[in-house]
């Protein structure tokens, strides 16, 4: 009975040490199987863009494309030149692109057209949500991979642009730095603008080829807000599109008139304009045109939606408050 009491004990026991096996190569077996889903999945990235599409990126991106002039230069301010495939036809203009030098390291030029997109095989396109939806969607269904960031209005929105930018492309501490720097920036003209006393701030308004211009809600009555002065079209309760007739700027009686510097349609003679504004008859009452307070501002500082736009806040305090910035 002994012997077989034993023997009963000795089987137990290879039957344990049998099932401990088998769990062991089992255990073992699932964790080398799942290891490598587990990295995939750490390594995937995924961002949600202005228009709810979910992109996924598995790497940090090498052959991006802009196509657009503010995303050309949010680009230049993130990443090295060789990881930007393609930047867009504006970026060597120098009367709206901010980077024309250093665009000069791009060597490709691309409009929004598919099949050039497609033939520079990016492996990221980020896409101003101003363009066609069709547009997107045949590259999406081409196998791009396309971003669709929201265009910005306000100096805010620029910052976050440029975060969700940072982040799409890998160089999230490189944008924390450029919102940094438009910070300081702003700073600084706030401090001397601050020296002007509220009943003395100027009322400005922005003339460009198609007239006055920048009601609420646009930029440049966002850029006003900043630079301590009055939006004479936003006084005039002109809208985000919206142009100010003459008869409205005689109402405003702007202190300082804003011309452009950039001809975008080719064929305007931009002194010959100036000079014709300062001379219109209807607008000889004005406290800008009587003080010929008419002063040029580049297009690039004022239409700008990256981090330049910060000059364009300047170059209206500048404009508008010269005595403050006398030793600049």
């Amino acid at each position: 009975m002994q012997l077989t009491k034993l023997s009963k004990l000795s089987l137990i026991r290879q039957i344990l040490v049998a099932i401990l096996g088998l769990l062991v190569v089992f255990t073992g077996g699932c964790a080398e199987k799942t290891q490598p889903k587990s990295e995939a999945i750490a390594g995937a990235r995924e961002f949600v863009d202005s228009t709810g599409y979910v992109l996924k990126l598995p790497q940090k991106p090498q052959k991006i494309v802009s196509l657009s002039i503010g995303t050309d230069e949010i680009l230049v301010g993130l990443v090295a030149t060789p990881r930007i495939a393609a930047l867009t036809y504006l970026a060597d203009e120098s009367d709206i692109s901010n980077i024309s030098e250093q665009a000069k390291a791009v060597s490709r030029r691309i409009r929004a057209n598919a099949e050039s997109v497609i033939a520079v095989q990016p492996d990221l396109v980020i896409i101003p949500d101003w363009l066609p939806a069709e547009f997107i969607q045949t590259l999406r269904e081409a196998g791009a991979p396309v971003y669709v960031y929201k265009t910005p209005s306000t100096i805010d929105e620029v910052k976050q642009a440029i975060m969700s930018i940072a982040r799409i492309v890998g160089e999230e501490q490189t944008g924390i730095r450029l919102v940094a720097d438009m910070d300081k920036q702003l700073g600084e003209i706030t401090e001397k603008v601050q020296q002007i006393p509220t009943d003395k701030r100027q009322v400005v308004i922005q003339y460009n080829l198609m007239g006055g211009s920048g009601g609420k809600g646009s930029s440049f009555d966002d850029l006003c807000r900043y630079a301590g002065v009055v939006n004479g079209a936003a006084v005039a309760g002109l809208g985000l599109n919206e142009v100010l007739s003459k008869e409205q700027i005689v109402r405003v009686n702007p202190d300082v008139i804003l011309l452009p510097i950039w001809d975008y349609t080719g064929k305007t003679d931009i002194q010959k304009f100036g000079a014709e504004v300062q001379a219109d008859q209807a607008l000889q009452t004005v406290k800008a045109i009587r003080q010929h307070n008419l002063i040029p501002v580049p297009d690039r500082h004022m239409t700008c939606t990256s981090q330049y736009i910060v000059h364009g806040v300047k170059d209206i305090a500048k404009a508008a408050y010269p005595q403050v910035f006398k030793d600049e």
